[in-house]
């Protein structure tokens, strides 16, 4: 992320907030391990836009890693919220066991 982090910071946050026109609410949650210097956002998009869970993760200085769900089928966020639910859970867990080499 060499002198690109405010870049790709953008770039992460306007992925998300492209899909404002279809989702309901987009419910942002801080992510900060300061023992593994691991920063970042994890995202829920409610409703039927093509994604409905991503986040972003950084040490801020040398890496940046940024997660997305799509399924290969229409947005019907009542028909695949128990998958999305259940995959929201592994990414989860994704972002918050990063530690960076």
């Amino acid at each position: 992320t060499k002198n690109n982090l405010d870049s790709l910071l953008r770039d992460a946050q306007k992925l998300t907030y492209n899909h404002n026109i279809k989702a309901d609410d987009i419910q942002e949650k801080i992510f900060i391990n300061r023992e593994a210097k691991v920063y970042g956002m994890f995202y829920k998009i409610i409703g039927n836009a093509a994604t409905n869970v991503q986040f972003y993760a950084t040490d801020s200085i040398n890496h940046f890693v940024v997660g997305s769900l799509y399924f290969y089928a229409k947005p019907n966020f009542d028909s695949i919220y128990p998958a999305t639910h259940y995959i929201e859970t592994d990414m989860r867990h994704l972002m918050e066991s990063i530690h960076w080499k």
